[in-house]
């Protein structure tokens, strides 16, 4: 991983595969990092793609962050990270969860730089009843730290049935307890205001949505109407969970990667 200033941050990011290969974008969800897609990765290397994954700001070793954060400038980040490290465009972007609601943000934003679009229980704001539960958890996290969230947060997005690697569970749940509480809090705060309901409309790339039978946070029922409202949408539900590369990589590989080749 390596360290660069864009959009007048510090960005950490990794940049890997051929430099010929099909760009793609990578976005992980909100308490994961770089390391979410760690068992994605040798199925896109298998593919040939030239992959970008890097941490938010306020994530991994990216600058942190305190205080308010609105969507559009975690946007702007992604174009001027983009653009430093030189990712060739349109890439195809992939996002899951918060990472998801990004991926659509950004594709809404700058549709010059997307060409494909995948993402899994994408969080977008608006309606879906987190809002209070979101505020809530930036206020004691900024008292309490993070560890006193952990357990019931993975209870509900990593749940036990997915837990089949227990290395890779513990190396995900000691990530989470990692993160900085303050930049958290800035992202919790800023999905609770968030609502990208309107902006949908302005996706024109072919666009995939993906649901999880198991996702307890945002449902499948809440998943299909966002695939409806972008203009080139397609629903897809899935055996997963709320994070689909973290809880079922090989699900992902399986699915998203021959969706992206079409």
């Amino acid at each position: 991983m390596a360290l660069i200033e864009a959009n007048g941050i510090v960005q950490e990011y990794d940049l890997s595969g051929p430099e010929d290969g099909a760009p793609l974008v990578l976005l992980h969800e909100l308490g994961g990092s770089i390391q979410s897609w760690d068992r994605c990765m040798p199925a896109v290397a298998e593919a040939g793609r030239r992959v970008l994954r890097y941490n938010w700001r306020g994530t991994g070793a990216s600058e942190k962050i305190k205080g308010e954060l609105d969507v559009a400038t975690m946007c702007d980040d992604l174009a001027a990270l983009m653009d430093a490290v030189g990712l060739s465009q349109p890439a195809d972007v992939v996002g899951t969860a918060l990472g998801g609601g990004l991926a659509l943000a950004f594709a809404a934003r700058h549709p010059a730089k997307v060409r494909r679009l995948v993402v899994s229980s994408p969080a977008i704001g608006g309606g879906d009843g987190l809002g209070q539960m979101l505020r809530t958890r930036a206020d004691e996290v900024e008292q309490s730290g993070m560890r006193p969230q952990v357990e019931p947060s993975l209870k509900r997005s990593y749940l036990e049935k997915y837990r089949t690697d227990p290395q890779a569970f513990t190396a995900y749940r000691n990530r989470w307890v990692a993160n900085d509480p303050v930049s958290y809090a800035s992202h919790n705060r800023m999905l609770a205001a968030m609502d990208e309901t309107a902006n949908l409309a302005r996706i024109t790339c072919p666009t995939l949505v993906i649901g999880g039978e198991d996702d307890m946070l945002l449902t499948p029922a809440m998943m299909e109407p966002i695939a409806k409202a972008i203009p080139n949408g397609e629903y897809r539900l899935l055996p997963t969970g709320h994070f689909l590369p973290v809880n079922t990589p090989d699900v992902w590989a399986n699915e998203v990667l021959p969706w992206l080749a079409e």
